[in-house]
């Protein structure tokens, strides 16, 4: 089975190197094992702060059996959780991620009576005019959200990695406008955008980050968690 089809099959799992092995295919790295199971490496992208990704791909069980030919010298390794890394002593743990979604299958599962009015936010100071969108530079069919107050961008939320039915979004407020409401606006109106498409949205958060796994848990449903491990 082709590594694309493979990854596919559990899409919402793997977009980031779906989106990775569709535009820049030269930095994916398979090393393959029995039964389709095996690693997926992703080089750390130039000029980025990125670490060399590892992703376990089917079995455990399978690909432990190669773990020792990943190509890289420092990485981080993402496992279905629970997996069993204790004989490899090299590897640190190092807390895990939560992966969010939200499933709309299509236009017809989103009602609008059921939704908030999601551009009236004056009850936390936001005007209306002050949340702008911009088509994301990733065509995904969704734009990406900024919020302007006084012409200095407060925060954001964007497309950073897309696949067939599902975008995975980043969202960052500003420091000084942080606590303020701001994060939940873009939150909402991002997820009726997604709804009236009938796309899926991610959301990755590292599960010490309280704040945006709270913002997540009132907008999203926990799809899966992935320990993390640092080889360095």
């Amino acid at each position: 089975m082709k590594l694309l089809e493979l990854l596919y099959n559990q899409e919402n799992k793997y977009i980031d190197e779906i989106d990775r092995l569709e535009k820049s295919p030269d930095d994916v790295i398979f090393i393959e094992a029995k039964n389709n199971s095996g690693w997926v490496c992703l080089k750390a992208q130039e000029n980025s702060f990125d670490w060399n990704i590892v992703r376990l791909v089917g079995s455990f069980d399978e690909a432990k059996e190669i773990i020792n030919i990943i190509p890289f010298n420092d990485y981080v390794l993402l496992v279905d959780k629970d997996s069993d890394l204790s004989e490899y002593t090299s590897l640190k743990p190092n807390g895990n991620l939560i992966y969010f979604e939200n499933r709309v299958a299509s236009q017809t599962e989103y009602h609008e009576m059921e939704a908030k009015s999601y551009l009236d936010f004056s009850e936390i100071g936001i005007p209306k005019d002050c949340i702008r969108a911009k088509a994301s530079s990733l065509n995904s069919r969704i734009d990406d959200l900024f919020l302007v107050m006084r012409n200095i961008v407060c925060g954001y939320i964007k497309i950073i990695k897309t696949s067939w039915h599902y975008a995975e979004v980043a969202i960052e407020i500003n420091t000084e406008f942080r606590n303020q409401g701001f994060g939940t606006a873009l939150m909402e109106l991002m997820t009726r955008q997604f709804a009236a498409k009938g796309l899926r949205m991610s959301y990755v958060v590292e599960s010490d980050n309280i704040p945006s796994v709270k913002l997540a848990q009132n907008y999203l449903r926990e799809s899966f968690r992935l320990d993390k491990y640092v080889k360095s």
